[in-house]
């Protein structure tokens, strides 16, 4: 089955007499093609409902089992603007669901194979950092050569005032759940990925699997092994190396949850798209540009993981939150 703006219902307003009460808040970050993470969750489930929430730019749209699934905007902004909307709405009551962001990232190749769905047990916000330049203390003018000479001592660190550390350690249980569920899933695979993926001599030469741990959030489109280098220094200096997907929503997801107490119930569940780093004889602009056959499986796969998760999570309840059918 294919959804499309007419198949889908009709957006109301939220009632605060008759909230609606979710098993399970799925939130993607975008649903226009090509990068459409909606799409593969709207397609597995029939729709019985739509809310128009104040705040957030997309419905949010209700199934028939309890699932509750939405979109957030790309970024922390919009991100933590969506959640914190949907958290504040009298008519949605999640006191009784699982939260869950179920979308596409990066990582490292020499991490995970193209395709692979990660489960985090961290997420780190990239964007609160120093990032110290202590060659401008001597005046000194940067060659190449100097550049690489000091990739190792290039200061990124925590900031000094910070009233917590900026990484959020997600729930045990909830994480050991939610990896019981993904390794039962049968994960696609590509030929058009599989070669591209071979590109990098130091990627696994093996199809997708399923990872735990460390994501990374920011709202910048870094790319190459030097900002590579800088990202897993902090993850270092939080404890939390070496991280596994790269992406831009869930530090904030989990910041919003965290404000509401709720974030204990909070997954990431992220399929590789792509490399954070160019292939040999490739340039940075042509591997930023990813592969579209990678996009594509990542997409599925991060579905197909996100559904099974989120069903297995419900119906054992872990946390005890009594989730139950949809109101």
């Amino acid at each position: 089955m294919t959804t499309d703006d007419t198949s889908l219902p009709e957006p109301r307003e939220p009632d605060p007499d008759a909230p609606v009460r979710p098993t399970a808040l799925v939130l993607t970050a975008a649903f226009e093609p090509p990068l459409d993470e909606r799409q593969p969750w709207l397609e597995r489930y029939e729709l019985v409902d739509a809310l128009a929430v104040p705040g957030t730019d997309t419905p949010l749209y209700l199934t028939d089992t309890g699932i509750a699934i939405t979109t957030t905007g790309i970024g922390k902004s919009d991100a933590a603007t969506t959640v914190t909307a949907i958290l504040a709405s009298p008519g949605i009551d999640l006191e009784s669901a699982y939260i869950v962001s179920s979308g596409i990232a990066g990582s490292s190749p020499e991490t995970t194979a193209l395709g692979s769905v990660a489960i985090a047990d961290a997420v780190v916000d990239w964007d609160r950092k120093h990032r110290w330049d202590h060659r401008a203390d001597s005046n000194a003018v940067e060659t190449a050569e100097s550049a690489a000479e000091s990739a190792d001592e290039r200061p990124i660190d925590l900031l000094a005032y910070r009233p917590r550390d900026y990484v959020h350690r997600l729930e045990d249980s909830v994480v050991d759940g939610a990896l019981a569920a993904a390794r039962g899933v049968d994960l696609l695979e590509d030929a058009g990925a599989r070669e591209y993926q071979r590109e990098y001599p130091k990627a696994p030469d093996a199809g997708p699997t399923i990872e735990r741990g460390t994501t990374v959030c920011g709202d910048e489109f870094w790319h190459g092994p030097r900002y590579a280098r800088e990202v897993e220094r902090l993850c270092e200096r939080y404890g939390v190396a070496p991280y596994v997907t790269t992406q831009m929503e869930d530090a904030a997801t989990a910041t919003a949850l965290e404000r509401f107490g709720l974030c204990e119930r909070y997954l990431s569940v992220r399929a590789v798209a792509n490399y954070d780093r160019p292939a040999p004889g490739q340039s940075v602009a042509e591997s930023f540009d990813g592969n579209p056959a990678s996009l594509a499986l990542a997409i599925d796969n991060a579905a197909r993981v996100g559904s099974a998760v989120v069903e297995a999570l419900v119906r054992p309840d872990p946390l005890e939150i009594g989730s139950g059918e949809l109101e």
